[in-house]
């Protein structure tokens, strides 16, 4: 997973606090199947690199970026690699509680990121650019709620 790639969420690992109060954590925290296809199709069409699989929904910031900083730093280095060896492809802050959410209102959601840089590649000397441009993430968006429009 490269800086500027975009990510689909086909689930989310629920390590944030807001979904806790919608679901017992043992359910899953997943994105509808007809909008994750409708936004693999998005990306696809417009010939972005992309990738669907696992996210990780955090609630701290800082606990990813410094996690050796906190005094957890054992839990969450530990669970991070346990999210990379399980083959989590981002971490980010918001999917979890959306799939909850929506799934206890019986409603659709998805979710597709930006890879603003990938902290793992840093780590191994590769090529790690910092891309703050949402274009293409918001591009995927826009046509995936198009195409489920035109659908309905």
């Amino acid at each position: 997973v490269k800086s500027g790639d975009v990510v689909i969420a086909t689930g989310a690992i629920r390590m944030e606090g807001t979904s806790r109060e919608y679901a017992p954590i043992e359910f899953p925290a997943v994105a509808d199947f007809t909008v994750t296809n409708a936004l693999a199709d998005a990306a696809g069409k417009k010939g972005y690199s992309f990738h669907t699989g696992v996210v990780q929904s955090k609630d701290s910031f800082y606990g990813q970026h410094e996690p050796e900083t906190k005094p957890v730093s054992y839990e969450l280095l530990n669970k991070w690699e346990a999210w990379k060896r399980l083959g989590c492809l981002a971490s980010e802050m918001e999917s979890a509680a959306l799939f909850i959410v929506a799934g206890s209102l019986h409603v659709r959601a998805g979710a597709c990121f930006l890879v603003v840089a990938n902290q793992e590649r840093e780590k191994l000397g590769l090529e790690n650019p910092v891309v703050h441009n949402t274009d293409r993430a918001i591009q995927v968006a826009v046509e995936a709620v198009r195409t489920l429009i035109l659908e309905e």
